[in-house]
């Protein structure tokens, strides 16, 4: 038995030299070899050594052409793989013929090479865009001087942790605190530009002269304001105009600086071009300091005086939080340091003026983290997500090769009895996977930056995506560290199994398919795939339902034909609450009697706008201390406001024109706070105040619940004021159209126009949009998920299928001998199919205890959804077994189509 092996053997061998050597000499040279394999054993040497020592001794001592053809042939490397001896070869040289030979490798099975790299490039490109995006928003450091040190200063009450400083309250922490280099207001607002051929809205940001100088921001011509022309009591006429205004308005010309601006009616003289720190189109559109055309200093605020708003009929002034503020922190200083300096600060303060400073202290924040806290999550949901997917990729290749590794048997086993050891067979098949891996990692390259492209028009506005993302080095060293896992994931492990090949088995299995094992390896890995492809397909459900939810719950108004838009006053124009409620009645009459518009009013905060507002209240005849009162949202409206948008007036009645100035104090309540604070009484008649208003105000009416802040806000108690009575400069307009809103647009500008010519109106657009904004985050998230597990799916698929497949390949004689036997096809078919639902019935399991998981990790952004939903998960596990079934099913199929006859004869 043992002498027939070793002529098999070497029969085997011969056949792997050229076709001519094999004519000439190939039966003398496997006889002579199979004699020298028989001397070797005899004399206790192993297998592996028999078989190379037989080898080197017979083309060496071998008389004849035939000898000579045979050692020249070995020592030519006509058989595949590495040399028998390297002798003085240097690793390098190692690999690089490694890689030559995988080069060869893969170009002979361009089908598989092309299937393999294909699913890599496409995980490695959606990984490498999502990272992209994730390192603008949430790693790179903001664009700006030192900017690890930048805080944000908050002011901190009772009702809010986070709310804005007063002006006294930044010139205590800048005169008193000892952490910081520099501290600094600011406050963006929408400025009027008049003067020129069209009144403009441009974005201003009104600063204290400190505001440069914490941000590191210098003048690119001119000078930049400072703290001495910015202080409220000496503030100067001056502007520092932006980069990108100076070339859109001035056309870069050096002669801007001098010039004059008419912003809100006050003539400013320009005295600097701010230089761009950085490329504006990389900062996210909503980021703090940025996008601004025109800084103005402080004092100039356009309300009487800093540090607070006209808000009654006797025109007081709410003292409190009027502005942010950011400071710089010193070198070595820390956080908890400052926050420690600053509550002693309040402390001091609260003690001076125990009434408008009672409860307020201060909370710091780092700027970068008040940038990116709302992003956080969901980018964060999308990264793991598109992490899930990618190792999906790398199972599904690493399932590929193993069973690649197995067609490979007779080349691997015919390499090592050359004398190959088994770190240079794991080595070579290394680096087959590693330029797999490299080339699909430059194809990834591209096909992130194109997605970059996707993904920033599917951005929502809630989502801090920059225009545009650059490919830093941060993205490279990612995608190279990905390009090395993917390496690692889907080579190690058929490297590890190929190169523990029985090499007597292996020799002695001529043509039949030798079984190389790692069946168990390879139901695994699809387990882990089938478990993952579960989860994302759960959390896309998840948030698909979340998206329903939103669209199906009752906003409390209608948003369809309505127009929206955005105006403010100049104070220098409108000095007097008297001159505000007139334009502002007489800007509602014409707008009325445009053409296509059915009715219109004011309000202060739009609802889903991203503008709320809270204020304390004090019920009459109820106790409370100062500090401790209740919350409630509020809004200032004009007559008409419910009937625009078709608000149900529940109890009482509207607010009327006579509500004005002269009037009493009124306001109307919504249905939650009817039934908060007045539970069993009737609201109408009752008095309640509010900050700033020296009498009380008298409820006239109960309006019902609106959605104001978002779609998933709960139900909140809301206050409506008359904007008669409140007249601020700043409002809203709403107008409902019996056309589409944009095609009364113009009729509606020129409606304003003809009160005041020189007053500039933007954010124009339909109010639908508002809500579908406001919408945006889960939509962007649920249609990224759904993608991704589409493909996870597909992935998933096309793993059960290669699995049942190979598994049926490898069991052909077994199915032909119980076919054969009189095992019926429907028998063949159930086994096939239970074997792969078993896989997918474990992988369900795990994946929905994973989904779950995840899901209460994510729980921030799902919208009356259950992390544990039934609907999302039993539809994930669904989906899952039809799609097991299809795959199963195929392979099956063929399996009971197996001739027996063939397959007991097949070698």
């Amino acid at each position: 038995m043992r002498e027939r092996r070793f002529s098999n053997w070497a029969n085997w061998i011969v056949r792997a030299y050229p076709r001519s050597f094999r004519d000439a000499v190939g039966a003398d040279f496997a006889e002579a070899l199979a004699d020298r394999m028989r001397l070797r054993r005899r004399a206790g040497a192993s297998s592996a050594r028999v078989l190379l020592l037989a080898l080197l001794d017979t083309a060496r001592n071998a008389p004849g052409a035939w000898g000579r053809a045979a050692a020249d042939s070995i020592a030519s490397r006509r058989v595949a793989g590495p040399p028998l001896h390297h002798g003085e070869r240097t690793m390098i040289d190692r690999l690089g013929q490694d890689l030559r030979y995988a080069v060869r490798t893969w170009s002979r099975r361009p089908a598989i090479a092309l299937v393999a790299f294909a699913t890599l490039a496409i995980g490695i490109g959606a990984n490498t865009a999502l990272f992209s995006i994730v390192n603008a928003v949430l790693l790179r450091p903001l664009p700006y001087a030192h900017a690890e040190r930048l805080v944000t200063v908050w002011a901190r009450t009772p009702g809010n942790p986070q709310t804005l400083v007063s002006y006294p309250e930044f010139e205590a922490f800048r005169r008193d605190s000892t952490s910081f280099d520099a501290i600094a207001v600011w406050l963006g607002n929408s400025v009027n530009l008049t003067g020129v051929s069209e009144p403009q809205r441009l974005m201003g940001a009104f600063a204290s002269g400190s505001f440069f100088d914490v941000l590191g921001l210098t003048a690119e011509r001119g000078r930049l304001f400072t703290d001495q022309d910015s202080e409220p009591g000496s503030v100067q006429p001056v502007v520092v105009i932006s980069h990108d205004f100076w070339q859109t308005r001035f056309s870069g010309d050096a002669a801007a600086v001098g010039s004059t601006l008419t912003i809100n009616g006050i003539p400013l003289t320009v005295v600097g071009v701010m230089a761009p720190p950085f490329d504006m189109r990389t900062v996210p559109a909503d980021g703090w300091f940025v996008n601004y055309d025109v800084y103005i200093p402080v004092g100039h605020f356009p309300v009487p005086g800093v540090a607070g708003q006209r808000t009654g009929q006797a025109g007081l002034l709410r003292a409190g939080p009027t502005l942010l503020s950011v400071g710089r922190l010193k070198a070595g200083a820390s956080i908890a340091t400052a926050q420690a300096g600053l509550d002693v600060i309040s402390r001091r303060l609260e003690a001076a003026d125990p009434v408008a400073q009672k409860g307020r202290g201060t909370s710091l924040v780092s700027v970068q983290e008040t940038v990116v806290a709302g992003s956080r999550t969901p980018l964060l949901l999308l990264l793991a997500s598109v992490g899930a997917v990618l190792l999906i990729a790398c199972v599904n290749v690493s399932n590929l090769l193993l069973a690649r590794a197995v067609d490979r048997q007779k080349e691997i086993a015919l390499r090592a009895a050359l004398g190959a050891s088994r770190f240079a067979v794991t080595r070579q098949l290394l680096v087959e996977v590693a330029l797999l891996a490299g080339v699909s990692a430059v194809a990834g390259l591209v096909v992130g930056r194109w997605s970059l492209q996707a993904l920033a028009w599917l951005r929502p506005p809630s989502v801090p995506i920059p225009d545009r993302i650059p490919l830093d080095l941060a993205v490279l060293l990612f995608t190279m560290g990905t390009a090395m896992a993917v390496a690692v994931l889907c080579g190690v492990l058929p490297a590890v199994r190929a190169s523990r090949l029985d090499l007597s088995r292996a020799l002695q299995a001529g043509f039949h398919r030798a079984s190389s094992g790692g069946g168990r390896t390879r139901d695994v890995l699809v387990v882990v795939e089938v478990a993952l492809s579960v989860v994302l397909l759960a959390m896309s459900g998840l948030l698909g339902e979340s998206l329903l939810a939103a669209q199906r719950v009752p906003l409390g108004f209608e948003p369809d034909n309505v127009l929206t838009l955005q105006f403010r006053l100049p104070t220098t124009k409108y000095r007097t609450p008297e001159q505000i409620a007139r334009f502002f009645k007489t800007a509602i009459e014409q707008v009325r009697s445009a053409p296509g518009v059915t009715s219109a009013a004011l309000v202060r905060r739009v609802p889903l706008s991203g503008n709320w507002g809270d204020t304390p209240f004090t019920i009459e005849g109820a106790p409370g201390a100062a500090g401790t009162e209740p919350q409630a949202g509020e809004n200032l409206i004009s007559p008409g406001y419910f009937h625009t948008l078709r608000i149900p007036l529940v109890k009482g009645r509207d607010f009327g024109d006579r509500d004005d100035l002269a009037a009493p104090g009124v306001v109307i309540v919504n249905q939650t706070f009817a039934r908060v604070v007045w539970p069993n009484d009737d609201p109408v008649g009752k008095r309640l105040k509010v900050p700033g208003s020296p009498n009380w105000l008298t409820v006239i009416g109960v309006v019902g619940d609106v959605k104001h802040r978002s779609p998933g806000d709960l139900p909140r108690p809301q206050l409506y004021l008359p904007h008669y009575q409140v007249p601020l400069i700043f409002s809203s307009l709403v107008a409902r159209t019996q056309l589409p809103p944009m095609n009364v647009a113009n009729d509606v500008r020129k409606a304003i126009w003809s009160v005041d010519k020189d007053q500039p109106v933007w954010t124009v657009r339909p109010f639908d949009e508002l809500v579908s904004s406001s919408r945006g985050q889960t939509r962007f998230l649920a249609s990224l998920l759904a993608m991704f597990a589409g493909v996870a799916l597909l992935l998933a698929a096309v793993g059960i299928y290669g699995v049942m497949s190979y598994a049926v390949a490898q069991r052909t004689r077994e199915i032909g001998i119980r076919l054969a036997l009189g095992a019926s096809g429907s028998r063949v078919r159930r086994d096939v199919v239970a074997r792969g639902l078993g896989l997918t019935a474990t992988a369900v399991a795990l994946g929905l205890i994973a989904a779950v998981g995840l899901g209460r990790a994510a729980q921030t952004v799902l919208f009356e959804v259950k992390p544990g939903d039934p609907l999302a998960l039993g539809g994930a596990a669904a989906v899952l077994a039809l799609v097991s079934l299809a795959a199963c099913y195929i392979p099956a199929r063929r399996a009971s189509r197996v001739d027996p006859v063939i397959a007991l004869t097949e070698e």
